[in-house]
């Protein structure tokens, strides 16, 4: 059974980083993301309209080039989370975690019994062909199965000591925008309440050995926040990174298609004479 590289490195306490795929619904973007040394491939099902098939499909492309693949799922329901991780998936990340009572039930979903709840399926998807006993597979699969719950209302960071005491999370993710939307300041990143929210959830994710983590397509966020101890970390998306690369590309060969043509005039006017 496939290791889960991801969780092993953060309860050894070091820092993961991993990209979002929410636009381009290609199996190759998990390849590419593993050729460029991403921990996790983070695949959103949330605001996106990827369908199933696709999304396993760029889950079984993750897991042939041995990077983590993780599922953000629309929502904090069994059928979502279970689907997903029979489907091949690593890990869940699960939006809106509220209330403690949410985050057992999570907890719950990942677990084969006696430790959860989940349906037992044991199939190719997640085993990559590898020939495992009932017993092996749900051994491999509690012990591997990363459970990432976001942290993104202000109910949560009210409720966040009791939520972050269950048994069985990894993951506390800041949900940034949405936690400043739910606030009254969306967007408002330095607001003196979100930045508080955020070193609050460092503080008590620490306190419970869970790895703090932020999900942010702002570079300058993302080093702010790793230098204040965030771990677990997601940084723009198929569509940011494509973006960066093609006017980065663009600004380049403008500058060439300049220095060439002023030294091909000045070539031929040196001709002339």
């Amino acid at each position: 059974m496939k290791q889960n590289t991801v969780k092993t490195a953060l309860q050894r306490g070091r820092t993961v980083v991993g990209s979002e795929i929410s636009r381009l619904p290609a199996a190759d973007i998990a390849r590419i993301y593993a050729t460029a040394g991403f921990d996790f491939v983070f695949i959103d099902m949330e605001h996106t309209c990827f369908g199933w098939e696709t999304v396993a499909g760029m889950i079984q492309a993750a897991r042939m080039a041995n990077i983590v693949p993780l599922v953000r799922v629309p929502q904090a329901e069994y059928a979502y989370v279970a689907r997903a991780l029979d489907a091949g998936a690593q890990g869940i990340i699960a939006p809106r975690v509220n209330t403690a009572e949410t985050a057992r039930q999570l907890a719950s979903w990942v677990r084969y019994p006696p430790e959860g709840v989940r349906g037992f399926a044991c199939n190719t998807a997640q085993t990559d062909g590898e020939a495992v006993s009932a017993e092996e597979f749900v051994a491999a699969a509690n012990r591997n199965t990363l459970l990432i719950i976001q942290i993104e209302r202000r109910e949560a960071i009210a409720n966040l000591e009791d939520i972050l005491a269950v048994d069985g999370l990894d993951v506390a993710c800041l949900g940034f925008m949405d936690l400043t939307v739910d606030m009254g300041i969306p967007g408002q990143l330095e607001h003196p309440n979100a930045v508080g929210a955020v070193r609050r959830l460092i503080d008590v994710a620490n306190d419970f050995g869970i790895a703090p983590g932020i999900i942010s397509g702002d570079m300058n966020v993302v080093d702010e926040w790793m230098s204040r101890g965030m771990r677990f970390v997601s940084y723009a998306t198929d569509e940011i990174l494509l973006q960066q690369a093609s006017i980065q590309a663009v600004q380049r060969l403008r500058e060439l298609s300049i220095r060439y043509s002023s030294s091909t005039h000045s070539s031929a006017s040196e001709t002339r004479h």
